[in-house]
């Protein structure tokens, strides 16, 4: 090395993205007042390990229209449009870097210009899909011919399986790995 007129060291990064997804939506509307719908996602993607790239994910959704009831349109003049309506589903997340299942290794050197690699982050293949639950009921209203329009609604939010830094004990020589948080 000493003899070399310059020393040049390259860094080369690379990383390949990939994200696959199939969608399907099934609704049902029977006589403009009861509204039924179901929706299916999969979702593939490449930042899993192999076995664990692909989530299920799926919502359910029912509405009621109420002021199409006759004993509502009949009774209730001011009340031009009205729905009551509740949801249920999952989404999945995999917001993680690439290749994060992966073991990575980084050179080190030693006293006497002696040079060996170690590892630097901990395999895991087992870490996949966050999975996020979301519930939402809501109350439409329209009034005076909808020249008013109110609408209320609760929403509540889960996320489970969540990706997170894992503590791991000193001894294993890391401080943490990526895995699921139950």
């Amino acid at each position: 090395m000493q003899a070399a007129k310059s020393l040049v060291s390259r860094n080369y990064n690379y990383a390949k993205y990939h994200y696959n997804s199939v969608f399907g939506r099934v609704t049902y509307n029977w006589d403009q007042k009861y509204i039924l719908n179901g929706t299916f996602r999969r979702d593939g993607s490449s930042r899993f390990g192999p076995g664990k790239r692909f989530g299920n994910f799926g919502a359910v959704g029912a509405a009621w229209l109420f002021t199409n009831e006759k004993f509502v349109a009949n009774n209730v003049r001011f009340l031009s449009f009205g729905k009551l309506r509740a949801s249920y589903g999952t989404s999945g997340n995999d917001q993680i870097g690439d290749y994060q299942y992966l073991d990575t290794w980084s050179p080190t050197s030693f006293p006497y210009s002696t040079t060996a690699l170690s590892v630097t982050r901990v395999y895991n293949p087992n870490y996949n899909w966050e999975v996020n639950k979301k519930a939402e009921v809501a109350l439409e209203l329209g009034f005076l011919k909808d020249r008013i329009l109110f609408t209320t609604s609760y929403y509540n939010n889960r996320s489970g399986n969540q990706l997170v830094g894992i503590t791991l004990s000193p001894q294993s020589g890391f401080s943490s790995y990526i895995g699921n948080l139950p």
